[in-house]
């Protein structure tokens, strides 16, 4: 058995691009260096989980079984940057693998829109906000690298049977990592999809290929819906309503699947075009993304032409389908869990939607005009626009990601400057000199507070970069918040009061009319409660 598996990761590593995958791998590094370097992380989990986490309860009420595993397997430990560079190399990887595949329609150098699509999505929000969760960047990057690994699988595979088998017990894997994964299994299979069609394979072998697919997304889902089912039983968990976790399930999938289908297509158009997601600098002008949209539109357009040229009415159906389909795909997890509110952990898929149509417009190229077709103008502004586009995206997308980190940076300071004045008062109040410390309540938001002082470019970021712009869902959330705080990055020891106590005195007359810190009386003991305020902004979000 050791010898089969030295053998396997022989000829994986001969297989891997070394070449392709180390640029990936450096140019990942040097993007998110400010976020590896200083220990980033977001304002919500990132800031919350300490060093030493381990999944449990929580992660499987929300379906992720395998992250169980994972996380035992290292030993509960978030040690950065290791977490950091183990998820940047699984991405890294995916991406590679990706390349690897689509550049086997034929063999040829890495074009320079096969190296763009690439890095088009390691550049890309997603990723910095992966790692921002620094405990479970790694488990992201798995997610990741399994869908991928599970399409390639479905995509290389000679039978049915291997395809199927294959590709569904590694997509069971990821849909365990992290369920929105499985937009990225469908895109890739999607695009190697338009590749055959655009390559002009005959109908048999796109049946036996739509076979493959569909059976390993359906066995995929039902080997780790049913493994889920098994571990909630015999562990005694429930499913949790987050993002509709506990009302998933076939009856209501179909029931809500016009509406499902309408949201989808609404979430891929909100991505590129609106502001939920900024994932681009440029995304605001709204120009790069339309002009990005007409030249690959053009170009799928220009291959979907030749394929209807044949006047072959399966073909032309199959094509037409899969450009339509391809939006709905990138967040096909919204068709299951139609309640879910969309965030950036969940763009994998659209994030991969222009490296993927990239990388699939590159290998439908004919090999025979591989080196010819730039040869007369139209071919020639044909290849400059694609390239432009992509070149675009790249740019834009790796200033946003810098955005974000500084803003992380940026966030972190302030909010700890505060923490320290804070500390500072408490031990000059003689609150550390007491027998029986009084719990404390800290009430509001740093970044509301008049001594929040960061760069304008702080509120060009993403929510979860804002560090210092707490949730304020419930009282919970505050004081994981606080105690984060305190705990990390001013090490003075707080008892925080109870959510019950939170509750009973957030909404009273005394807090409201209370100034804000530092001003005299922003300190005040309250039903044997030490209350600070911090901000106005404090009630919690209904």
């Amino acid at each position: 058995m050791s010898v089969e598996i030295k053998a396997d990761i022989r000829h994986w590593l001969r297989e891997l691009d070394k070449k392709y995958f180390f640029v990936m791998l450096g140019f990942a590094v040097m993007v998110y260096f400010p976020l590896i370097s200083l220990k980033l992380t977001n304002t919500v989990d990132g800031l919350w989980t300490t060093a030493e986490y381990m999944a449990g309860a929580w992660e499987l009420s929300n379906g992720r079984w395998f992250w169980l595993v994972t996380s035992f397997l290292r030993f509960s430990l978030q040690l950065e940057p290791i977490n950091a560079v183990v998820c940047l190399v699984l991405v890294s990887l995916g991406v590679t693998k990706l390349h690897m595949t689509f550049k086997t329609v034929h063999e040829r150098r890495t074009s320079c829109l096969d190296w763009l699509a690439g890095l088009c999505y390691l550049a890309n929000t997603v990723i910095g906000c992966y790692l921002s969760f620094a405990h479970q960047s790694v488990e992201f990057g798995l997610a990741f690298y399994l869908s991928v690994l599970a399409a390639v699988c479905v995509i290389r595979s000679r039978s049915i049977a291997a395809g199927v088998a294959q590709g569904a017990f590694l997509l069971a894997l990821s849909l365990g990592l992290y369920q929105t994964d499985l937009a990225c299994f469908c895109m890739v299979l999607l695009a190697w999809f338009l590749v055959l069609l655009f390559r002009g394979e005959e109908g048999i072998k796109l049946r036996y290929y739509i076979a493959k697919c569909l059976g390993s997304a359906v066995c995929g889902a039902a080997l780790y819906w049913g493994i889920l089912q098994i571990i909630l039983k015999i562990s005694g968990v429930a499913m949790t309503n987050y993002q509709g976790g506990a009302s998933t399930s076939p009856l209501n999938m179909l029931k809500s699947l016009p509406q499902s289908i309408v949201k989808c297509y609404a979430q891929f158009w909100d991505y590129f075009f609106g502001d939920t997601v900024r994932h681009n600098v440029l995304q605001s002008f709204g120009v790069l993304y339309a002009l990005a949209f007409l030249v690959v539109g053009a170009a799928l357009v220009r291959r979907l032409a030749v394929v209807l040229r044949r006047k072959d009415a399966e073909t032309a159906l199959y094509a037409v389908a899969a450009v339509l389909v391809m939006p709905l795909a990138s967040v096909i997890f919204l068709l299951a869990a139609s309640q879910a509110t969309f965030y950036i952990p969940m763009a994998g898929g659209t994030a991969l939607f222009f490296p993927v149509c990239f990388w699939l417009l590159d290998a439908a190229q004919p090999a025979s005009n591989t080196e010819t077709s730039g040869k007369n103008k139209a071919g020639k502004v044909k290849k400059a626009a694609l390239l432009l586009a992509a070149a675009g995206i790249l740019y834009g997308s790796v200033f946003m990601s810098a955005i974000d980190q500084q803003a992380m940076y940026e966030g972190r300071k302030a909010t700890k400057q505060i923490a320290d004045l804070v500390a500072g008062e408490l031990v000059a109040e003689g609150y550390y000199d007491l027998p029986e410390k009084l719990p404390v309540m800290l009430v509001g938001r740093p970044s509301a507070s008049p001594l929040f002082r960061t760069h304008v470019i702080y509120w060009d970021a993403n929510d979860y970069a804002q560090v210092g712009l707490f949730e304020k869902e419930n009282a919970a959330t505050m004081r994981y918040s606080w105690n984060a705080v305190f705990r990390d990055l001013t090490p003075m020891q707080l008892e925080l009061c109870s959510d019950e106590v939170y509750d009973e005195l957030i909404r009273t007359e005394e807090i409201k009319r209370m100034p804000t810190f530092p001003e005299k009386g922003s300190m005040q003991e309250m039903d044997g409660v030490y209350v600070i305020k911090i901000s106005e902004d404090y009630l919690i979000d209904e």
